[in-house]
């Protein structure tokens, strides 16, 4: 097999970053593409075509995919957020025992916000969120019932 070391390929990784329009500096990026690299050994196929060219895809792929994510949570994140109760939800949906936290967390679920999503916009952990919707389950688990799926 024809795999050189990792340092060999900064170039073409700069060149993916500036063909994708990523700004420097890419030490963020540079690390990605260290994890990339290693992946890409354990899966390279040298029947199929050379490793660099097959690096140089996956790496594409990888920043393209990550791009793609951040403008969309980017998207959201500035997009105003939905009022309380949401015209999307019925008002007798939000439990009255809820607290201001717990009705925001439920009504953003309801609303197909991500976890991630949710405790960006509250400024709380992702681990919060998911408490918080544990115990709106407990709260909601003798009116609906739940899938263990």
């Amino acid at each position: 097999m024809n795999i050189k070391p990792f340092p060999d390929y900064y170039p073409m990784i700069t060149d993916v970053l500036h063909l994708l329009r990523v700004p420097p500096p890419y030490e963020d990026e540079r690390q990605d593409a260290y994890f990339v690299y290693h992946r890409c050994v354990g899966n390279y196929n040298p029947s199929r075509s050379k490793f660099s060219t097959y690096y140089y895809q996956e790496l594409k792929f990888h920043y393209q995919s990550a791009l793609r994510k951040s403008k969309r949570r980017k998207e959201i994140l500035t997009a105003t957020p939905p009022r309380l109760p949401s015209v999307h939800i019925d008002h007798y949906f939000i439990h009255p025992g809820f607290n201001d936290r717990e009705e925001k967390i439920f009504t953003y679920s309801m609303e197909g916000y991500t976890t991630e999503d949710i405790a960006s916009l509250l400024a709380i952990s992702k681990s919060t969120v998911l408490r918080e919707r544990k115990k709106l389950r407990q709260k909601l688990s003798s009116y609906v019932s739940f899938s263990t799926d």
